[in-house]
Protein backbone atom coordinates (compact mmCIF):
# COMPACT_ATOMS: atom_id res chain seq x y z
CA UNK A 1 0.00 0.00 0.00
CA UNK A 2 1.23 3.76 -0.72
CA UNK A 3 1.35 6.60 1.55
CA UNK A 4 -1.47 7.90 -0.88
CA UNK A 5 -3.88 4.60 -0.58
CA UNK A 6 -2.63 5.01 3.54
CA UNK A 7 -4.11 8.00 3.57
CA UNK A 8 -7.43 7.61 1.78
CA UNK A 9 -7.88 4.49 3.99
CA UNK A 10 -7.43 6.77 7.21
CA UNK A 11 -9.52 10.02 5.39
CA UNK A 12 -12.43 7.73 4.51
CA UNK A 13 -12.53 6.01 7.94
CA UNK A 14 -12.54 9.09 9.69
CA UNK A 15 -14.84 10.82 7.63
CA UNK A 16 -17.01 7.81 8.21
CA UNK A 17 -16.86 8.32 12.24
CA UNK A 18 -17.03 11.94 12.14
CA UNK A 19 -19.21 13.44 9.15
CA UNK A 20 -22.35 13.54 11.01
CA UNK A 21 -25.54 11.81 9.07
CA UNK A 22 -27.25 15.36 8.59
CA UNK A 23 -24.12 17.17 7.16
CA UNK A 24 -24.30 14.45 4.12
CA UNK A 25 -27.76 15.29 2.90
CA UNK A 26 -28.60 17.67 0.21
CA UNK A 27 -28.81 21.44 1.25
CA UNK A 28 -32.22 22.51 1.95
CA UNK A 29 -31.68 26.30 1.92
CA UNK A 30 -29.39 29.34 2.23
CA UNK A 31 -29.57 28.33 5.68
CA UNK A 32 -27.98 25.23 5.19
CA UNK A 33 -24.54 27.26 4.15
CA UNK A 34 -21.64 27.71 6.52
CA UNK A 35 -20.63 31.15 6.50
CA UNK A 36 -19.25 31.37 9.94
CA UNK A 37 -18.15 34.93 11.44
CA UNK A 38 -18.55 36.97 14.77
CA UNK A 39 -22.44 36.62 14.30
CA UNK A 40 -22.50 32.38 13.37
CA UNK A 41 -25.91 30.74 14.31
CA UNK A 42 -25.39 27.36 13.59
CA UNK A 43 -28.68 26.24 11.98
CA UNK A 44 -28.24 22.74 13.94
CA UNK A 45 -25.91 21.51 16.46
CA UNK A 46 -24.55 18.97 13.49
CA UNK A 47 -23.33 21.56 11.43
CA UNK A 48 -21.60 23.31 14.01
CA UNK A 49 -20.01 19.91 15.02
CA UNK A 50 -18.93 19.20 11.15
CA UNK A 51 -17.57 22.54 11.08
CA UNK A 52 -14.82 22.40 14.34
CA UNK A 53 -14.61 18.93 13.64
CA UNK A 54 -13.01 19.72 10.22
CA UNK A 55 -11.51 22.73 11.51
CA UNK A 56 -9.59 21.06 14.38
CA UNK A 57 -7.52 18.77 11.92
CA UNK A 58 -7.27 21.89 9.09
CA UNK A 59 -9.22 20.91 6.86
CA UNK A 60 -11.67 23.54 6.07
CA UNK A 61 -8.42 25.04 4.22
CA UNK A 62 -6.77 21.64 3.72
CA UNK A 63 -3.82 23.09 1.38
CA UNK A 64 -3.12 25.74 3.74
CA UNK A 65 0.31 25.19 5.86
CA UNK A 66 -0.47 24.37 9.27
CA UNK A 67 1.00 27.88 10.96
CA UNK A 68 -2.13 29.40 9.69
CA UNK A 69 -4.70 26.96 10.66
CA UNK A 70 -4.59 24.25 7.27
CA UNK A 71 -3.83 21.05 6.85
CA UNK A 72 -0.93 21.23 5.40
CA UNK A 73 -1.81 18.33 2.86
CA UNK A 74 -0.25 18.06 -0.44
CA UNK A 75 -2.18 18.49 -3.85
CA UNK A 76 -2.74 14.80 -4.30
CA UNK A 77 -3.65 14.38 -0.64
CA UNK A 78 -6.01 17.10 -1.24
CA UNK A 79 -7.68 15.99 -4.02
CA UNK A 80 -8.29 12.36 -2.42
CA UNK A 81 -9.82 14.57 0.86
CA UNK A 82 -12.12 16.21 -1.35
CA UNK A 83 -13.35 12.71 -3.58
CA UNK A 84 -13.40 10.78 -0.34
CA UNK A 85 -16.21 13.68 1.07
CA UNK A 86 -18.19 13.77 -2.38
CA UNK A 87 -18.32 9.84 -1.91
CA UNK A 88 -20.34 10.35 0.90
CA UNK A 89 -22.19 13.80 -0.10
CA UNK A 90 -20.67 15.34 2.66
CA UNK A 91 -21.11 19.19 2.57
CA UNK A 92 -18.36 21.45 2.29
CA UNK A 93 -17.70 22.93 6.37
CA UNK A 94 -17.18 26.00 5.57
CA UNK A 95 -17.78 28.55 2.80
CA UNK A 96 -15.86 31.55 3.13
CA UNK A 97 -15.05 34.62 0.56
CA UNK A 98 -11.92 34.24 2.75
CA UNK A 99 -10.85 31.07 1.50
CA UNK A 100 -11.60 31.69 -1.89
CA UNK A 101 -10.39 34.73 -2.61
CA UNK A 102 -8.25 36.45 0.79
CA UNK A 103 -6.74 33.68 1.75
CA UNK A 104 -4.59 33.05 -1.40
CA UNK A 105 -3.65 36.51 -2.05
CA UNK A 106 -2.32 36.93 1.36
CA UNK A 107 -0.74 32.99 1.25
CA UNK A 108 1.37 35.00 -1.34
CA UNK A 109 1.95 38.56 -0.71
CA UNK A 110 0.94 38.81 2.33
CA UNK A 111 3.11 39.79 5.52
CA UNK A 112 4.01 36.89 8.45
CA UNK A 113 1.92 39.34 11.15
CA UNK A 114 -1.00 39.64 8.69
CA UNK A 115 -0.56 35.77 8.00
CA UNK A 116 -1.32 35.00 11.74
CA UNK A 117 -3.48 37.86 12.23
CA UNK A 118 -6.01 36.55 9.30
CA UNK A 119 -5.71 33.52 8.32
CA UNK A 120 -6.05 31.16 11.28
CA UNK A 121 -9.62 32.78 12.43
CA UNK A 122 -10.53 32.57 8.21
CA UNK A 123 -10.03 28.86 8.60
CA UNK A 124 -11.97 28.54 11.86
CA UNK A 125 -14.67 29.90 10.37
CA UNK A 126 -14.80 33.10 13.07
CA UNK A 127 -14.19 36.01 10.49
CA UNK A 128 -16.55 36.50 7.41
CA UNK A 129 -15.28 38.49 4.93
CA UNK A 130 -16.76 40.72 1.89
CA UNK A 131 -15.53 42.32 -0.87
CA UNK A 132 -15.02 45.74 -1.57
CA UNK A 133 -14.45 46.26 -5.28
CA UNK A 134 -16.98 47.76 -7.35
CA UNK A 135 -18.32 51.40 -6.88
CA UNK A 136 -21.25 53.36 -8.19
CA UNK A 137 -18.96 54.52 -11.40
CA UNK A 138 -16.26 51.78 -11.10
CA UNK A 139 -17.29 48.43 -11.95
CA UNK A 140 -15.70 46.11 -14.61
CA UNK A 141 -13.18 49.33 -15.08
CA UNK A 142 -11.57 49.39 -11.70
CA UNK A 143 -8.86 51.99 -12.58
CA UNK A 144 -12.35 54.36 -12.29
CA UNK A 145 -12.27 53.66 -8.59
CA UNK A 146 -12.56 57.24 -6.22
CA UNK A 147 -12.78 55.75 -2.70
CA UNK A 148 -9.61 57.16 -1.11
CA UNK A 149 -7.08 56.55 1.60
CA UNK A 150 -5.74 58.65 3.21
CA UNK A 151 -2.19 58.02 5.33
CA UNK A 152 -2.79 59.05 9.11
CA UNK A 153 0.35 57.52 9.95
CA UNK A 154 -1.00 55.22 12.47
CA UNK A 155 -3.96 54.35 10.36
CA UNK A 156 -5.74 54.95 6.97
CA UNK A 157 -8.51 57.35 6.55
CA UNK A 158 -11.06 55.71 4.04
CA UNK A 159 -13.83 58.06 2.13
CA UNK A 160 -16.06 56.83 0.00
CA UNK A 161 -18.82 54.31 -1.32
CA UNK A 162 -18.92 50.32 -2.61
CA UNK A 163 -22.00 48.64 -4.18
CA UNK A 164 -22.89 45.03 -4.97
CA UNK A 165 -20.35 44.34 -1.91
CA UNK A 166 -22.51 40.80 -1.30
CA UNK A 167 -23.20 40.27 2.44
CA UNK A 168 -21.78 43.40 3.66
CA UNK A 169 -24.48 43.23 5.80
CA UNK A 170 -23.49 39.94 7.59
CA UNK A 171 -19.38 39.81 6.95
CA UNK A 172 -17.30 41.06 9.45
CA UNK A 173 -14.14 42.43 7.98
CA UNK A 174 -13.63 43.34 3.94
CA UNK A 175 -10.71 43.19 1.48
CA UNK A 176 -11.07 46.93 0.01
CA UNK A 177 -9.66 48.15 -3.25
CA UNK A 178 -8.65 52.08 -2.80
CA UNK A 179 -7.02 54.69 -4.00
CA UNK A 180 -3.78 56.05 -2.19
CA UNK A 181 -2.21 57.68 -5.08
CA UNK A 182 -4.48 60.36 -7.59
CA UNK A 183 -1.33 61.07 -9.85
CA UNK A 184 -1.82 57.39 -11.27
CA UNK A 185 -4.81 55.68 -12.64
CA UNK A 186 -3.77 52.39 -12.59
CA UNK A 187 -0.70 52.37 -9.97
CA UNK A 188 -2.48 54.56 -7.54
CA UNK A 189 -4.77 51.50 -6.12
CA UNK A 190 -3.99 49.58 -3.54
CA UNK A 191 -5.88 46.47 -1.18
CA UNK A 192 -6.40 47.00 2.16
CA UNK A 193 -8.29 45.08 4.79
CA UNK A 194 -10.63 46.91 7.79
CA UNK A 195 -13.06 45.36 10.42
CA UNK A 196 -16.73 46.84 9.27
CA UNK A 197 -17.58 47.65 12.60
CA UNK A 198 -14.91 50.43 12.30
CA UNK A 199 -16.33 53.75 13.25
CA UNK A 200 -18.32 55.41 9.56
CA UNK A 201 -18.59 52.27 8.12
CA UNK A 202 -22.55 51.85 7.14
CA UNK A 203 -24.22 49.12 4.68
CA UNK A 204 -27.74 49.29 3.49
CA UNK A 205 -29.77 46.55 1.06
CA UNK A 206 -29.87 47.61 -2.80
CA UNK A 207 -33.75 46.49 -3.41
CA UNK A 208 -34.61 44.85 -6.12
CA UNK A 209 -38.02 44.44 -8.19
CA UNK A 210 -38.80 41.41 -6.35
CA UNK A 211 -38.29 43.11 -2.77
CA UNK A 212 -35.67 41.00 -2.22
CA UNK A 213 -31.95 42.66 -1.88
Amino acid sequence: MTDLDQFRSETRAWLAENCPPEMREPLRSEKDVCWGGRNYVPSSPAQKDWLDRMAARGWTVPDWPKAYGGGGLSPAETKILREEMAAINARNPLNSFGISMLGPALLKYGTEEQKLDHLTKIAKGQIRWCQGYSEPNAGSDLASLATSAEDKGDHYLINGQKVWTSYADQADWIFCLVRTDKSSKQGGISFVLFDMASPGVSTKPILLISGNS
